[in-house]
């Protein structure tokens, strides 16, 4: 088999904008400090034992403070939730401007879960694997909330909603 040439990082971007992906805020703290980050590259990984992974870049202030305090929470955005989303995804923004927005409860580890999310997983990181510009963070499930209401969608630099097919 021959070698094949380096993908281009633009063009794997170009083609990841065009998967519609479920929107959530990952969220941290530790002792007094509150970070997080709007993320697409999150999912779970196992039902027995519950576990879910998230993405971080290594550039975001939320990461060291995740890997600081070994606990996150992912909270999937209902499509009303579409202005935290924007909030949590802009950089310059601070924590208190961040969390201002929104009712914000703990459940089990201590990091902010959003009230009235569409599903929120508070976790425990279990394991980290760096890998390029980010770190995968896979974290054991401790406590759930949520609505189960329709969730936010991101696709092609748009939030979108669901629209049902017949």
């Amino acid at each position: 088999m021959r070698a094949s040439a380096p993908v281009d990082a633009d063009a794997f971007k170009q083609s990841l904008r065009s998967i519609a992906c479920s929107v959530a805020v990952v969220t941290t703290r530790a002792g007094s400090l509150r970070a997080g980050l709007t993320a697409t590259s999150v999912c779970s990984v196992s039902a027995e034992p519950p576990a879910m992974l998230a993405c971080i870049n290594r550039e975001a202030s939320a990461e060291a403070i995740v890997a600081r305090s070994d606990r996150f929470a992912i909270n999937f955005l209902t499509e009303a939730q579409h202005g935290i989303a924007r909030l949590f995804s802009q950089a310059k923004v601070d924590a208190d401007r961040r969390f201002a927005e929104g009712t914000w409860i703990t459940l089990a580890t201590g990091a902010p879960v959003l009230q009235g999310a569409a599903a929120s997983f508070d976790c425990e990181v279990q394991q980290r694997l760096p890998a390029g510009t980010h770190v995968l963070y896979i974290g054991r499930v401790v406590a759930v909330d949520g609505l189960h209401a329709d969730t936010l969608l991101y696709r092609n630099g748009l939030f979108r909603r669901l629209v049902q097919v017949d």
